[in-house]
């Protein structure tokens, strides 16, 4: 074999040596892109599942604001209710229409004063429908 023949091989020998390099490189490219990918999608995957989460909480906070005011606007209607209870007038209105009662007229109301209540002066205001003394 001539030198000739020698280089030859030795070139033919780089230039395979150049190519299975360049598959190499292109399967370890693929590879990485594949991994990329990958990483990409569950990356977009776990965005899309948090986001979800967010909103459906987000669903949540808003029927917990509505379920508070709708708890607030029937505190006040109570409040309202109770406050109407409380009002003396509306008190001696139902006594009369409901219970069929009636306010004492100031003949039959007498005022007898006793000995030891010292907690108002020592006079209590006694009703007497009748007309009589309601003292002991």
């Amino acid at each position: 074999m001539n030198t000739a023949g020698v280089r030859t091989v030795r070139r033919n020998t780089g230039t395979a040596q150049y190519r299975h390099g360049q598959a190499r490189t292109a399967r370890m490219n693929r590879t990485m892109l594949k991994i990329v990918f990958a990483v990409l999608a569950a990356s977009v995957f776990l965005y899309i599942t948090g986001m979800a989460r967010v909103l459906s909480g987000s669903r949540s906070i808003n029927a917990l604001h509505a379920q508070i005011d709708a708890e607030e606007s029937h505190r006040q209607q109570l409040e309202i209710a109770l406050g109407a209870r409380h009002n003396p007038e509306m008190i001696k209105g139902e006594a009369m229409s409901r219970l069929g009662m009636m306010y004492p007229a100031a003949a039959s109301v007498r005022v007898i004063t006793l000995p030891g209540d010292a907690g108002n002066g020592g006079a209590q205001t006694v009703y007497d429908a009748a007309g009589e003394s309601a003292a002991p």
